[in-house]
């Protein structure tokens, strides 16, 4: 049973898979895995003011990041992304790409613990 304090909701993925519990393990394991090498690729090319890259990276994580209903942070990385490829309020991608790591970085720990990873 989830609690409210999920900072993810698996309910799109366990519809679209009908409840396959081994493909929906499998799904969360590649997203464990994958996640954060781009996630550091996006922090790396914000931190080298590499908005083209840094958009380019945020786009690629924002389907993961809806259908995992990562709520907290949608808004954000479509920000970071629209913001990124259109070099505006270039000032704030820092700010949010540090907001979307955490967020990132916490839900693995919990999708970890969740699954026995």
């Amino acid at each position: 049973m989830q609690s409210s304090s999920k900072l993810y909701d698996l309910s799109l993925i366990e519809e679209l898979l009908n409840g396959n519990k081994d493909s929906i393990k499998k799904i969360i394991e590649i997203f464990v895995q994958s996640t954060p090498l781009t996630v550091s690729a996006m922090m790396e090319a914000c931190n080298a003011k590499d908005w083209s890259r840094t958009g380019k990276e945020a786009h690629s994580l924002k389907s993961t990041i809806a259908t995992l209903k990562m709520d907290s942070i949608l808004a954000d990385i479509k920000k970071i992304e629209i913001n990124s490829n259109t070099a505006t309020d270039v000032e704030e991608i820092p700010v949010l790409v540090n907001k979307v790591k955490s967020i990132i970085d916490e839900t693995i720990l919990q999708l970890k613990q969740d699954f026995n990873f």
